[in-house]
């Protein structure tokens, strides 16, 4: 599992991944950890059952697995964002990769009007023919999205 858990997402996510990771200018690994990290600092639906199980005595400290140290490793995690994905993820009865596999696939899916404008910028980079106007764009994409 040296490369937890990239290898192993569908290719859409990883598009979308890159694609983020590219336009803030960072290598995808690193795109990923700071990722992890700023879902770790969130509040998400998890939390709740986590502090449910913990106050009924359930011990969810995380294990330090093979996917904790390839996590740690590729991504930098540091030690606070590892616990609290560890805890999220042993109160869901997965394990660890597989819950990070399971959040960054998610997070992927959540697309945005700038995700929207980076595939067509891509497309124009491929082909600078056809003209787009990303304004136009952006605007048309909000629509659609009803925003």
């Amino acid at each position: 599992m040296a490369e937890l858990p990239v290898h192993d997402l569908p290719d859409t996510a990883v598009d979308v991944l890159r694609r983020r990771a590219r336009a803030a200018g960072l290598p995808l690994s690193r795109y990923i950890g700071r990722e992890l990290v700023a879902l770790a600092g969130r509040r998400t639906a998890d939390d709740a059952v986590v502090e449910f199980l913990e106050s009924e005595g359930r011990d969810l400290a995380p294990q330090i697995d093979d996917d904790a140290v390839a996590l740690v490793r590729r991504y930098d995690l540091s030690i606070e964002a590892l616990d609290v994905l560890g805890r999220r993820a042993r109160s869901a009865g997965v394990p660890l990769g597989e819950y990070a596999r399971r959040e960054l696939v998610r997070l992927a899916r959540r697309s945005t009007v700038e995700d929207a404008l980076l595939e067509f910028r891509e497309v124009q980079e491929r082909d600078p023919s056809p003209r787009l106007d990303m304004a136009e764009i952006a605007a048309a994409v909000r629509y659609a999205r009803g925003e």
